[in-house]
């Protein structure tokens, strides 16, 4: 039976990840419509700013006409013939001509229109795209993760509970990175290629400004690699693994504080010891997490962060001394502070304390504490 199953798990997992390569093709294929639509959109909206421009200029001169063809039928007798007839089919020709404005007018606008409606559609696709990319991922965790074992467990609830959380904060924070690379590095190197073009033809135009071009493709392109190194820090910083926690926190609050300005004091108690791999990495992500609360919601401008080593536990505290808020309410209704109950939720799983303390108009302090399971010795 469990074979059977295995087998049935087996060829399901390979339709749904068939399944999640056509949503990521679908979504690809979306997100390069929905960039030519923006350009269309773009160039559209400047061609009816011009046609605009075009139906006022032609609606004077129509007038004007029309107001000189007035003018010749109330004195016909001063006019010749052939003046009657060049006045009224000059402005026969302009009434036509802006008749035609208007037209093209309308039709641009309504063109618009519709390009917006595509457009709204198409980006309502992509993100439907990218849920069902999350929800198929779940369930190929789920999947791979063993479910045999799970149904013939009994009261497992709790376990996949926890599974589920962990799970979707997994998927959370590939999409993080997914917003991150398709908003940073991949838009400038978009540009950088565009820029690139741009060079290529400067060449046979006008070589004399190709080296400017070049200087700031030279920046973007170091600007850019900055952009990669932060992503790259923030999913696993390179400091943990080999110097530890607190070099990698202070790194990380380098950074913070060169980002938004935002000043930060470390202060180390105890004696400074390597942690298991695991818990350093939960701790690290506790702090970040717990700084980016500070620099979304706190409006502090400082932040003092506390790193403390006990026998049997290691501590962390974030102080800002900014906004604060009522903690009750923002823990049973999380709204903006959603990031507060992960964390929350994270040093749970560790079988750790979380508290919070918050006064209006004062900040807050977030303290966190872990077991410490070290790895052993101590650093120097």
């Amino acid at each position: 039976m469990t074979d059977q199953l295995g087998e049935i798990i087996k060829n399901t997992l390979k339709a749904i990840e068939s399944g999640k390569e056509e949503i990521f093709f679908i979504a690809e294929t979306s997100r390069a419509e929905t960039q030519r639509l923006v350009n269309e959109l773009s160039q559209l909206k400047t061609n009816i700013k011009d046609i605009i421009s075009q139906v006022d200029c032609q609606d004077k001169v129509e007038r004007r006409m029309r107001q000189k063809l007035m003018e010749v039928n109330r004195s016909y007798q001063k006019y010749t013939q052939k003046e009657m007839m060049d006045t009224y089919t000059e402005a026969k020709d302009a009434q036509v001509k802006l008749q035609l404005l208007q037209q093209k007018e309308v039709q641009l606008r309504k063109r618009r229109d519709d390009l917006e409606r595509s457009l709204t559609q198409m980006q309502v696709t992509i993100e439907r795209a990218q849920n069902l990319m999350t929800q198929v991922s779940m369930a190929i965790s789920l999947l791979q993760g063993g479910v045999v074992e799970a149904l013939q467990t009994q009261n497992h609830e709790q376990r996949v509970e926890m599974g589920l959380r962990v799970i979707k904060a997994q998927e959370e924070e590939r999409r993080r990175v997914a917003r991150e690379i398709h908003d940073g590095p991949a838009q400038t190197l978009a540009n950088i290629v565009l820029r690139l073009e741009i060079a290529e033809r400067l060449l046979e135009l006008d070589p004399s400004r190709v080296k400017a071009e070049l200087k700031d493709l030279k920046n973007l392109v170091r600007a850019n690699l900055q952009d990669i190194r932060r992503i790259i820090f923030d999913l696993r910083p390179m400091a943990l693994d080999d110097l530890g926690i607190v070099p990698a926190i202070s790194k990380y609050l380098g950074n913070f504080q060169e980002n938004y300005g935002i000043k930060c004091e470390l202060l180390i108690e105890g004696r400074e010891r390597r942690l298991l791999p695991a818990m350093e990495v939960a701790l690290f992500r506790l702090v970040q997490e717990g700084m980016t609360n500070v620099a979304k919601h706190a409006h502090s401008d400082k932040v003092d962060i506390s790193l403390i080593y006990r026998e049997d536990w290691t501590i962390a505290k974030i102080r800002d001394y900014g906004k604060g808020f009522d903690v009750k309410s923002a823990m049973n209704s999380p709204g903006e502070h959603f990031g507060l109950v992960g964390m929350r939720e994270r040093v749970e799983m560790f079988s750790g304390l979380f508290s919070i303390h918050s006064t209006i108009g004062k900040g807050t302090m977030i303290e966190l504490s872990i077991p410490s399971n070290q790895e052993g010795g101590t650093t120097t």
